[in-house]
């Protein structure tokens, strides 16, 4: 007898024996057949023929190429329960199920051949041992293939000219509701959900108001759940929120503003600036856990070693007087004695007429231009950059890539300059609202946070060695401005 004819012996008696079967379902979008459909189906299969399932399997994730997660966990588990002996046959609703993805073919038909482990599916069992079963498999592999490149062709068209006309593309944002033609049915739009865009429009204007996330969250939660508001709204939530284009009616792609929306903003275009300035800021601490309890604590620097110093109890003749202190040791000094003295030197910078007009030279020099035209500037250079590649492509002969190179650097500079100039014509929302004659009045409203969020963008604090002479010493505090009040 010919091996041939010993290995389809071998797969007629595996057949007819109780086999051990293995079930791997897969859904990856709506409309799918659930998985626990699937493992119904497979179930019942394999009753009718005698066989026994000792393991189920599954994913909820894509299985073509253009996934964003590469590994299945269910499918890899799969391979290894058949690869360590635990069953002679995997079973899938449809070929698809397992792969869309020729690359993940080769891995399960190498798998079949190599532990002689049958696949079924479609109410059909491959024998991969077998060269007919592997061409049939081969060909619904390709075909599956096919199909994910085909949806994948038509969803990058669709979503590019969603990008150029400004509307709406993936999940629906918090405060918006979706608009529906009447007439067929299909999403056309989306608007804000006026409740809830009222109560974002509140937090907006607190937190430019230098009101913390956390109290502001916190004031604004229980009116946000009254609302119908999607999720709690917490401090996170609300930054998330405050710096989303999506709320400034700006359309974006892969992190970048391509140009305005066809839906409405629920906040305006220069709040939202604004509030991106503030809220990504590298300076500002995101704080966790109880408040603060001191002005500069955490944001001065020793002047030996550069590291922020703490606040730390100091014991002297039977009393504890609270310092200042550098975590290594290099200096200490009077909390109340540096906030005092730091706190006076802000103040006279603030309320000071030159540092008034230094901030209003720099909006001057922007000139009159708003941020709309800057924002328009931005979209038409980045539609022309978009253009002129494809177009460069499809010349013939093509244009070279050092011309294309060329062209695309001189754009990227000029997109850079508008997009300087528009952070220009904003400034620092932070400082803007501190400087002025009643610099001291609007201080003194202020609470711990803020202040300490002004001091940061206003002035570096270095806390460095003093001689003691007498029974006095110098503070021993440099302070210098920083940001837009250098100069």
């Amino acid at each position: 007898m010919t091996d041939q004819a010993v290995s389809g012996k071998r797969a007629r008696l595996r057949v007819a024996a109780q086999l051990r079967v293995v079930i791997y379902a897969r859904v990856s979008k709506p409309g799918d057949r659930s998985i626990r459909e699937q493992e119904k189906v497979g179930r019942r299969d394999c009753a009718e023929n005698g066989w026994v399932v000792v393991a189920v399997f599954s994913d909820k994730l894509s299985a073509s190429r253009y996934r964003k997660v590469q590994e299945r966990p269910g499918f890899i588990a799969a391979m290894d329960f058949i690869r360590n002996g635990g069953a002679e046959m995997l079973w899938t609703f449809a070929n698809n199920r397992a792969h869309r993805d020729l690359d993940d073919y080769v891995l399960l038909r190498r798998l079949c051949i190599d532990t002689r482990a049958l696949w079924r599916y479609g109410q059909r069992t491959y024998d991969l041992s077998k060269s007919a079963d592997r061409q049939a498999t081969a060909a619904d592999a390709l075909r599956a293939e096919g199909l994910s490149d085909d949806i994948s062709d038509a969803v990058n068209r669709s979503f590019e000219d969603k990008v150029d006309a400004g509307t709406p593309h993936g999940r629906l944002a918090r405060g918006y509701k979706i608009v529906w033609d009447k007439d067929t049915g299909k999403a056309v739009g989306r608007k804000p959900i006026k409740a809830q865009a009222k109560i974002i429009r509140a937090g907006a204007e607190r937190v430019l108001r230098l009101e913390s996330l956390y109290s502001v969250s916190k004031d604004l939660a229980p009116a946000w759940k009254e609302a119908g508001g999607k999720g709690e709204l917490t401090a996170r939530t609300l930054r998330l929120i405050l710096i989303n284009p999506t709320y400034a009616g700006l359309r974006t792609h892969e992190g970048e503003v391509t140009g305005k929306a066809t839906w409405k903003g629920v906040i305006k275009l220069d709040q939202h600036t604004r509030l991106r300035a503030l809220l990504t800021n590298p300076a500002r601490v995101t704080h966790r856990g109880s408040g603060p309890a001191y002005l500069l604590s955490h944001i001065a620097r020793c002047g030996v070693c550069s590291e922020r110093v703490v606040a730390k109890p100091r014991r002297r003749k039977g009393c504890v007087l609270d310092n200042y202190a550098c975590p290594a040791g290099h200096v200490a000094r009077s909390i109340a004695r540096v906030d005092a003295h730091v706190e006076e030197l802000l103040l006279q910078l603030l309320e000071r007429p030159e540092t008034l007009a230094q901030l209003n030279a720099v909006e001057e020099e922007v000139g009159g231009r708003t941020i709309d035209d800057e924002l328009t500037e931005i979209a038409e250079l980045r539609a022309n950059l978009k253009n002129f590649v494809r177009d460069a492509a499809r010349k013939k002969p093509p244009l070279s890539a050092l011309v294309v190179g060329a062209y695309e650097d001189e754009i990227n500079v000029q997109i850079a300059e508008a997009d300087k100039r528009m952070k220009a014509m904003i400034g620092d929302p932070v400082v803007a609202d501190a400087v002025g004659p009643d610099a001291r009045k609007r201080w003194a409203k202020r609470d711990l946070v803020q202040r300490r969020e002004v001091v940061r963008r206003v002035m570096s604090v270095m806390i460095v060695p003093v001689v003691r002479r007498g029974r006095y010493s110098a503070v021993g505090v440099e302070v210098d401005p920083i940001g837009a009040l250098v100069g």
